[in-house]
Parts: C-alpha cells; structure tokens; sequence
C-alpha cells in the first residue's frame, strides 16, 4: 500500500526454502513452512549459470577412426551462482516498510533495535536450509529456489566458502559460498516429461466455474490422482479453492 502511494519499489531476494521429507508411499513434495526452513539471501548473485548435459555412447570397432553416438541419458542440469555473506555494514539492512517515508522511516530506524548482520550465524541457517544431513531424507534436503521467474527444484551437490575480511580476533566478516545444485524432479513428473512415446501433451486450462483440479487432472490424463503433482508444479496451495479465470498449466504425461 506505502509503496503504491509513494513511488518506492522493493528489491526481489533470491528465496531458498527446504521441501518437507517424502511420506512414505506418496512421491509428491510439499515446501516446509517451518521456522528457519527458508533463507532469503542478504545481496543477490550478479550471475548464475544453468548447465546442461547430454551423455553417450560410442561403439568404436577395430580400425575406424569414430563411431556414431548413441543416446545414453539426458542428465540433469546443475545451477552454480556464488552467495555472498557481508557483516562490515556496507550492505545496508533490508528496507522496512516505512523506509520510502524520510521522517517516518528515521524514526523507526532510530528504534529498530535490529541485530548486527552475521556472517558465521548466518552461514549456519544457510547451511540449515540447503547442506545439513536429514536423517529423514538421508542426505541434504530438496530445495526451491525462487528469483524472478526462474523456479527451480534441486539439491545441493557443492559448497565451497571462501572467508576474506576479518576482525581483531579473527572472526570472519565476509565469505563467499559458491554453490552448485542438481535438478530434482518427482517421479510422477519425471515419468511423464520423458514421455518417449507420446507426442508433447503439455496443456494451458484456464479455471471456469465449477472446475475442480482433481477433474481437471482426470481431464487431461485419464487419472485423477496426479492432481497433487499438478498443484505443485502450480504452487498451487490452496488447491480447494481454484479462482476462476486463473491459467493452471498441466506438464506433459502418457496417457495408458
């Protein structure tokens, strides 16, 4: 509403957030909403990279010089952006809401009372989110972040961090994590995006009176049941209550 009145925009932070451990018998995941399952990084990367890797192999007979290649795998793409952690006080605090108001915002600074950025605490909750072993899940959770309009599901497979400034008793002041995660992808999902026999059923419904997302689902594949996968994908949480005129993309799936 203050930012409507006054002209003031808000900067978009790169949001990191933990998926709840899979239920036994049930592939879908839903994003935790637990206290410190959700970090949002305190200066967004100036870049990130997105790789992608196809593999194959090569029948070499004797006495030839090269051989065709045959398809082996798709692999999964890895994302690689590097984080930064600053506690010298350069980067200022996150705006608050009366901060695009000169005398209200002063004011409201004056008795903030707001903790001192750190960097080693604040590596700690990273870590929480994205490297910590889940005994649950038997490794680093599934994560998924959210910047912009890239939305990627994925796990960590390396942290490198790399501490720069120090004060007087040698505790850190800067550190820069270069981070590097896989795709992941439901099984359901995964199956259905393959699709190696099937022509791209990839579908745009747009919600009408009336319309539920378990006959939707049912609809477009024959079975209702994927309708949760679907609601992921959507991040659709209220799944119950679809609003009409609302566009609900549905991915590409096999029809038996």
């Amino acid at each position: 509403m203050l930012d409507a009145l006054f002209g003031g925009g808000k900067l978009n932070k790169m949001i990191i957030q933990a998926y709840e451990p899979v239920v036994s018998g049930n592939s879908s995941r839903t994003l935790s909403k637990a206290e410190g399952d959700k970090y949002a990084v305190q200066i967004n990367p100036d870049t990130y990279s997105i790789n992608h890797y196809v593999n194959y192999q090569r029948s070499e007979a004797m006495g030839t010089s090269d051989s065709n290649p045959k398809l082996a795998n798709m692999a999964p793409t890895t994302m690689e952006f590097t984080i930064i952690f600053d506690g010298t006080g350069v980067v200022p605090p996150p705006a608050g809401p009366l901060d695009n108001i000169p005398i209200a915002g002063a004011i409201a600074g004056l008795f903030s009372g707001e903790e001192k950025y750190d960097v080693m605490k604040e590596i700690g909750k990273f870590s929480k989110v994205v490297y910590n072993f889940d005994p649950q899940s038997h490794g680093p959770r599934w994560v998924q972040i959210t910047w912009g309009r890239q939305i990627y599901d994925c796990v960590l497979i390396s942290m490198a961090l790399n501490y720069k400034l120090f004060d007087a008793s040698g505790t850190p002041l800067r550190a820069e994590a270069r981070v590097s995660f896989q795709s992941a992808i439901g099984d359901i999902l995964r199956e259905n995006k393959e699709g190696k026999q099937s022509p791209d059923l990839t579908h745009q419904r747009t919600v009408i009176a009336g319309d539920t997302l378990p006959l939707m689902t049912h609809s477009i594949y024959g079975k209702p049941e994927y309708y949760i996968e679907v609601a992921r994908v959507n991040k659709l949480y209220d799944f119950r209550r679809l609003k009409k005129g609302s566009e609900i993309s549905f991915p590409p799936a096999k029809k038996k």
